[in-house]
């Protein structure tokens, strides 16, 4: 997709939604809660990253250039949950190839009194649905620690397969890929019906 097809960004607008979820565009007031995750030791560890070490103002200020100056290549949305309209998390895809037909995607719920709920099984095939939208992508995959158990569970659960082991910046990663020809059979089952435990 090029500059000149994207769709106009509508900051904040609903993007998909599920049984528990919804995706919606980023807005510039998601970077409180954000800036609140990203400076979380435990889940930069588990984004195997680290907490950054940003002043707020300064991650308000990137935020708003991320939001002012879009790239057809990432999409990034922020996860509500539909029962009380928190925003508890974000997922994206990203490095989106037209040409090659891949893109990779990453998905972090930070309320953790969201986690293991069902509400990251749905918003992650909630992003797998709106990349497989665009014609052109027909892979998608990710990598995940490999001492992970539970997010390679619940990346599985999404209908990603692990294909190999990748050892990036010191660290032990799985890759784990989905074809959109496999897709439609676990759209199917995670999307046409309520989400359960992720």
């Amino acid at each position: 997709m090029t500059a000149r097809e994207r769709k106009p960004l509508v900051e904040g607008a609903a993007v998909a939604q599920g049984h528990l979820v919804m995706l919606r565009n980023k807005r510039l007031d998601d970077a409180d809660d954000d800036y609140r995750w990203r400076v979380d030791s435990e889940l930069a560890d588990l984004d195997a990253t680290v907490a950054i070490r940003l002043s707020l103002d300064d991650f308000r200020e990137r935020t708003a250039q991320e939001l002012r100056y879009p790239t057809a290549w990432v999409k990034r949305f922020a996860i509500e949950a539909l029962s009380d309209g928190v925003h508890i998390g974000n997922c994206m895809a990203y490095d989106l190839d037209t040409v090659t037909g891949e893109g990779e995607v990453g998905i972090m719920i930070g309320e953790r009194a969201y986690w293991g709920q069902g509400y990251g099984t749905e918003a992650f095939a909630l992003l797998v649905d709106e990349c497989f939208a665009m014609t052109s992508i027909r892979r998608l995959y990710l990598h995940t620690l490999e001492w992970n158990e539970r997010a390679r569970r619940a990346f599985a659960k999404v209908g990603f397969r692990e294909v190999r082991s990748v050892r990036r910046a010191g660290k032990d990663f799985v890759r784990m890929e989905l074809l959109k020809k496999d897709w439609p059979e676990w759209r199917a089952a995670l999307l046409d019906a309520p989400s359960h435990e992720a």
